[in-house]
Parts: C-alpha cells; sequence; structure tokens
C-alpha cells in the first residue's frame, strides 16, 4: 500500500476494534457527557488516547480532532487534522454489544484524504482515498443508481426529537419522507449509517445535527462511492465547525430528497 496515511489509519482502527470488543466481556461503566442520552466509557477514552498516540509516534505535528478530547481549537488552512470517533455509538457498545463502529479520517484544507469505519462485531472495514475509491475490506462500492427514486429507497436517519429540530420543522421532512419512501431506519451509529449508504444498505442517510467524528470518514466514503454529502439546505458541510446537518445519498435521490427539505424545512 503507497499511502502510509491509510496504512497507519487502517492499523489502528481495527486496533481499537479489537480493544473495544475485548473489553465488552467484562462489565462496562458508562458515566454521562451533558445528558443522560450522551453515554462515554473508559473504552472511548482509552481508544482515543491510543489512537493519538500512535498518530504521534509517527506525525507528531499532526493536528487531532477527537471526540472526548476536543475542546473547540481552530486549525491552520494546512494542518493534517486526524478525526475520530473512538467508538460511534457508545450508547449501543454498553446496552445491545452491537451497531457501534471506530470511525477515524484524515483531513486537510477542510477536505478529506483518506478514512475508515471499522465494524469489529462484523469483521467490516471500510475505507476510502480520494481520488482511489471506496472499499468495504476489499471490494470496490459504488452507490447504486437503481434505487434512484425516493419511492425506492431505504432511508437512515439520527433524530433527535428537541426543540431545535421542532423550530426547524423537521417533523414535517420525516413524515414526507417516511411516507415518500419505503421506510426509514435509525441505528445510532451515524458513521455505520454512512458507510451503508455507500455500500448500498441503505440508499441515503439525513440529520439535522451531527458532529465531525460522527460523519467525517463516512463522507470520504459516500463521496468516492459516487454520491453527495451536504447540508439539509444543500450547502457544502465544514468538517471544522462544532456540528452540522448532514444529507447524503447517489446524486439523483439526493436531489429529490434536497428538494423536499428546501420546501419544507425553516433555514
Amino acid at each position: 500500500m503507497s499511502n502510509p496515511y491509510l496504512q497507519l489509519l487502517k492499523e489502528i482502527v481495527i486496533e481499537l476494534g479489537k480493544n473495544s470488543l475485548l473489553h465488552l466481556e467484562g462489565h462496562l461503566d458508562a458515566g454521562l457527557k451533558g445528558s443522560h442520552k450522551e453515554l462515554v466509557t473508559f473504552v472511548d477514552r482509552q481508544n482515543e488516547h491510543t489512537a493519538a498516540q500512535r498518530i504521534h509516534e509517527s506525525y507528531p505535528h499532526h493536528k487531532i480532532m477527537g471526540e472526548e478530547s476536543y475542546s473547540g481549537d481552530a486549525f491552520e488552512q494546512d494542518d493534517l487534522v486526524w478525526v475520530i470517533d473512538p467508538i460511534d455509538g457508545t450508547t449501543n457498545y454498553v446496552h445491545q454489544k452491537q451497531s457501534f463502529a471506530i470511525s477515524i479520517a484524515l483531513y486537510r484544507n477542510g477536505q478529506g484524504l483518506c478514512g475508515a469505519v471499522y465494524d469489529p462485531v462484523k469483521e467490516e472495514l471500510f475505507w476510502a482515498e480520494k481520488g482511489s475509491g471506496a472499499y468495504l475490506n476489499n471490494q470496490r462500492l459504488w452507490i447504486h443508481t437503481e434505487s434512484a427514486e425516493l419511492s425506492r429507497s431505504l432511508i437512515a436517519t439520527y433524530i433527535r426529537y428537541d426543540q431545535e429540530e421542532k423550530e426547524l420543522g423537521l417533523d414535517r421532512f420525516v413524515h414526507q419522507i417516511a411516507n415518500g419512501s419505503r421506510g426509514i431506519r435509525m441505528t445510532g451509529c451515524g458513521s455505520l449509517e454512512l458507510a451503508y449508504v455507500a455500500c448500498g444498505r441503505f440508499d441515503a442517510y439525513f440529520s439535522s445535527y451531527q458532529k465531525p467524528w460522527d460523519f467525517a470518514a463516512g463522507k470520504l466514503l459516500i463521496e468516492e462511492s459516487g454520491g453527495t454529502v451536504t447540508c439539509l439546505n444543500g450547502e457544502p458541510v465544514k468538517v471544522y465547525l462544532p456540528g452540522t446537518s448532514i444529507l447524503a445519498a447517489g446524486k439523483d435521490l439526493h436531489q429529490e430528497i434536497l428538494g423536499i427539505s428546501k420546501a419544507v424545512l425553516y433555514f
């Protein structure tokens, strides 16, 4: 493999995946971050520390934007930034012991260079390199075009059911998408849901608010498999912001859903 960044990234997500599985055999003492819905375990923190340590051993000047340690620092234009979710879907990890993933991506100038989402339970490694495509293990991924219409599509989402979404009018949007599609699913692991769009298990994904580590790798997976990722209003996604809305799908389906969002949401 010619890209040393990608090689290191793959090694790290697999190492963190193995560590996550190891601790599933024991008692997981989960704490809270901000609210009763945001869980964190010592494995999250241990994984992120390990990832940062591995990266800085090889690239001491690279920056880290990790879920458990990021404090809002700004990045310079040319910084190489590793965006890390040490366990995406921690609630699933604690309660279900499945449907969680390790997600890491490397960005520069706000553009993804490489990224990976690893499901250690299924041993599925989704990875992508800018300009070289997206893959599931060693299988090349392409967005399926035969499900380009909403009426033939299965949609993934994450809904918070909070006041901000109410003011946005998301309930009306969800109603139209649910009735116009073959259904909506919410699995609680955004990086995996984006990876599933890239491989065709879902046809689109949307959320009113996702943090960078939730989507950084998945965004590159979808773009490298031929899809489109924007905010719900059609604007470009900015990875270095604290959070943003997300709409990801194949190009035609993305345009169809975007038309609905622009018609019903209050931006």
